[in-house]
C-alpha cells in the first residue's frame, strides 16, 4: 500500500507503537519520549495437519511403502521390500504460543539531532509436542538438527547471522531500531541499525528491497495489514535523504547486507524438508555492503519515483553440498532376498573390497565426499524423495544426477546417472534400502545483484461520494538482470535469467453511509516473469509424487497474483472488521478475515484466521499450497504504554 497515504486505522495501529506516542517528563526529560506494548499471541490449530516439512508431521510416517531397488542404469528392480518411516509422529493444538514486549525510546537533542532506540523481546514458553532426535536414534550433522530451537538461527563457521540480537531456543532479544538523525532543512542523515520500507507491501514486494525478511516467528501468516513491519530484517547503516525542492527528494542508503532468515528445522514455520541439512554460508558474506537511491517527485498530476538498488539477493540460493560425515553403511539388506540379511551382500562387497582398506566401513569416508549422511531422519524411500521434490519446487530425477555428476565418489558405490524417472525410482530404493535412510546436505549461498525499478501514481478526481473519486493508482515494476535462482535440480550450475516483476495497485477509502466511518478498499495485481511470490524458480512447479518435473514440464507464462482487502471501522471506532485475500492464478487461495477490538487506548485484542487451500489445479503448481496445512485462528492481546 502507499505509505504516504496510510491514514485511518491503520494509521492509528501504527501510531500506537510509534515513538512519537510515549509519555515525556519535566525538565531534562522534555524531550524524551518513552512508548511500547507487552502481548501475548498464539496460533491455534483448526485443522489436523502437522507441519509436513517437519520430522514429526513427515507424509510418510507409519505408512508402509514398497521399494523395488535396482542397480542403475537398469529399471528392473532387483530388490523388493516394504519400508514403515519410524519416527514417531507429532500432534500439536498451537502452531505458536509467545509472550513479547517492546520498548521504543526517542531522545531529541537540540533543533537537529535525534535518537531512536528500539528492544525487542519474545520468549516462546515451549508447549509444543515436539520431535525427539534421540527417540528417532539421530545422529544427524549440525547442532540445529537437533533438539528443535526455536531463534536461535546457525551459520556455518560458528557466527550470528545479526550482530545486534540475543537468541536462545526458546527467546529472542533484538534492536529493531537503534539510530540517530541528523537533520537540517532540507538534509536528514540516519545512522545506525534502522529498516527502510520503499514501495507498497500487502503481500507483494516490488520496490520494496532494502530489506530482507525474518521468518522465524510466523512466517507470512502475520495481520496482513501491517505490511511487513514486524519482518523486515534491520541492518547496520547509513541513509541520506534530502529534499531537493518542493516536489522532488532524493533518498540514499549503504547497509551491512544481512539476509533473509527462515524458519529452523522442526519449528513450527519451517518451509524447508528437515530430511535435509542446511549449510547457510551466510559467513563469507557478512561484512558486504548493499547500497541503493531513490528518487521522487511529481510531475503534473503524477507521482513518479525511480530506484537503484546493488546488493545481495538476501533470499539467497540452495546447492548440493559435501556433507563432510563419515558415517558407514549398515551394511545390511533386511527382508530384501533371502541369505542377504546379514550383509551387504555381492552387490557392494566386491566393490567396497577393493577399495584402499577394504569392507564396509570405507563407505563412510566415501559418503562423506557426496551430498549424503547415512540418519533416520533422512529419506527412507524413492516415493518419499519424488514427493517431497515436489513439495519444493525441484526436479526428483535431475537432482538424483546433480547429486552424482557434481560429487565424482559417488560411483564408487555404484551410483550413476539415469534418463527416466523409473530408473531414477530404482536407484533411489536401492540405496535408501542399504543406508536406513539418507540425509541430503545442501549449502545456502548469496550473490550481487542490480535492481532498477521504476513507479509512478495517480489519484482519480471524479465526481465527489462516487466511488472513482480519490481512487489511488500505482504501478510498480523492477528489473534485475542475469538474477541467480536455485537450480530446481540443486546444481551448483544456478540458473541466471534476467527477471522482471511488476505490479498495480489500487486503493481507496469510499463512505458508503453517514452511519459508518469509511471503508478502507485495496486491489492489487503482482506479475513475476521468472519466479513465484517467494522466489522460486517457475520450471520446478508442476511435478507430483508420481512424476518429477523433467516429466511434467514446469509453468510457463510467469506467476500472476491478485489480492483484495478492506478495512471497515465501526461508528464507535472500538470494533474494526479486516478482510484480505490472495490468489494465485494457478489455483492457491489465502484468505484471512480479522477482528479488532480496542476498548481504549491502551488494551487491543486482535483474532484473525488463516484459511489456505488448492482450489483448483496440481498444489504443486501454485505457491500457497507450501504454507496449505497452517490452517489457524490467531489472537493477540496487547496492553499499549
Amino acid at each position: 500500500m502507499n505509505q504516504r497515504n496510510r491514514i485511518g486505522a491503520v494509521a492509528a495501529f501504527a501510531a500506537s507503537m510509534a515513538v512519537s506516542g510515549g509519555a515525556s517528563a519535566d525538565g531534562i526529560f522534555d524531550s524524551l519520549n518513552v512508548s511500547g506494548y507487552l502481548r501475548y499471541e498464539a496460533a491455534y490449530k483448526l485443522g489436523g495437519e502437522e507441519n509436513p516439512y517437519n520430522q514429526g508431521g513427515n507424509l510418510f510416517n507409519g505408512v508402509a511403502v514398497e521399494r523395488s531397488g535396482g542397480i542403475p542404469p537398469s529399471e528392473a528392480g532387483l530388490f523388493n521390500d516394504v519400508e514403515t518411516r519410524q519416527i514417531a509422529e507429532t500432534d500439536n493444538d498451537f502452531n505458536m504460543m509467545y509472550l513479547r514486549g517492546r520498548l521504543d525510546i526517542g531522545y531529541k537533542f537540540g533543533d537537529n539531532f535525534n535518537f531512536v532506540g528500539s528492544v525487542r523481546a519474545i520468549y516462546d514458553p515451549v508447549i509444543y509436542d515436539e520431535f525427539n532426535p534421540t527417540q528417532a536414534d539421530s545422529q544427524a550433522c549440525c547442532d540445529y538438527y537437533q533438539q528443535p530451537n526455536y531463534f536461535d538461527y546457525a551459520i556455518e563457521g560458528g557466527g550470528k547471522a545479526n550482530p545486534l540480537e540475543w537468541t536462545g531456543r526458546d527467546y529472542m532479544v533484538d534492536l529493531p531500531a537503534l539510530y540517530l538523525d541528523y537533520q537540517n532543512g532540507p538534509l536528514l542523515v540516519r545512522i545506525g541499525n534502522q529498516q527502510i520500507a520503499w514501495g507498497q507491501a500487502l503481500f507483494f514486494r516490488v520496490l520494496d528491497v532494502p530489506n530482507g525478511l525474518d521468518l522465524r516467528r510466523h512466517s507470512i501468516l502475520d495481520f496482513a495489514s501491517e505490511e511487513y513491519s514486524d519482518k523486515r530484517v534491520p541492518a547496520l547503516g547509513v541513509r541520506i535523504a534530502y529534499q531537493l525542492n518542493e516536489n522532488w527528494e532524493l533518498d540514499t542508503f549503504a547497509q551491512k547486507f544481512q539476509s533473509t532468515v527462515y524458519g529452523n528445522p522442526n519449528t513450527s514455520y519451517n518451509v524447508i524438508a528437515s530430511q535435509f541439512t542446511v549449510r547457510d554460508f551466510y559467513d563469507d558474506y557478512s561484512d558486504e555492503l548493499n547500497y541503493g537511491a531513490r528518487i521522487r517527485g511529481s510531475i503534473g498530476d503524477f507521482g513518479v519515483q525511480a530506484i537503484y538498488s546493488y546488493r545481495y539477493n538476501p533470499d539467497g540460493v540452495f546447492r548440493w553440498t559435501k556433507s563432510g560425515v563419515n558415517r558407514g553403511l549398515p551394511g545390511t539388506l533386511p527382508n530384501v532376498i533371502p541369505g542377504l540379511t546379514d550383509n551387504l551382500g555381492n552387490l557392494l562387497q566386491a566393490v567396497v573390497d577393493l577399495l584402499p582398506g577394504g569392507g564396509i566401513p570405507v563407505t563412510g569416508s566415501i559418503l562423506a565426499e557426496t551430498a549424503f549422511e547415512v540418519d533416520p531422519t533422512g529419506v527412507h524411500s524413492a516415493d518419499e524423495w519424488f514427493t517431497y521434490a515436489a513439495m519444493a519446487r525441484l526436479d526428483a530425477l535431475e537432482g538424483l544426477n546433480a547429486s552424482i555428476e557434481e560429487f565424482p565418489q559417488s560411483r564408487l558405490l555404484l551410483a550413476a546417472p539415469v534418463e527416466s524417472d523409473e530408473a531414477a525410482r530404482r536407484e533411489l530404493d536401492l540405496f535408501f534400502q542399504l543406508s536406513g535412510g539418507m540425509r541430503g546436505h545442501i549449502a545456502r549461498e548469496y550473490f550481487r545483484e542490480r535492481v532498477f525499478g521504476l513507479g509512478t501514481s495517480y489519484v482519480v478526481l471524479g465526481e465527489p461520494g462516487s466511488f472513482l473519486d480519490q481512487l489511488i493508482i500505482n504501478l510498480e515494476a523492477t528489473y534485475v538482470p542475469n538474477r541467480k535462482f536455485t537450480n530446481t535440480s540443486l546444481s551448483r550450475n544456478y540458473i541466471d535469467q534476467d527477471e522482471w516483476t511488476s505490479a498495480l495497485v489500487m486503493e481507496k477509502y469510499h463512505r458508503f453511509t453517514r452511519a459508518f466511518p469509511a471503508t478502507y478498499f485495496v486491489f492489487q495485481y503482482m506479475h513475476k516473469s521468472q519466479s513465484d511470490l517467494f522466489g522460486r524458480h517457475l520450471s520446478g512447479f508442476g511435478a507430483t509424487p508420481e512424476e518429477s518435473v523433467s516429466t511434467t514440464g514446469g509453468i510457463d507464462g510467469g506467476s500472476n497474483y491478485l489480492v483484495f482487502a478492506f478495512q471497515q471501522p465501526f461508528p464507535s471506532l472500538v470494533w474494526r472488521a479486516d478482510f484480505a485475500a490472495l490468489y494465485d492464478a494457478e489455483g492457491g487461495l489465502l484468505l484471512q478475515p480479522a477482528v479488532r477490538w480496542k476498548p481504549n487506548g491502551k488494551f487491543t485484542v486482535e483474532a484473525f484466521y488463516n484459511y489456505i487451500d488448492t482450489v483448483s489445479g496440481n498444489p504443486n503448481s501454485n505457491a500457497l499450497s507450501t504454507a496449505e496445512w497452517a490452517d489457524e485462528f490467531s489472537m493477540r492481546i496487547s496492553y499499549q504504554f
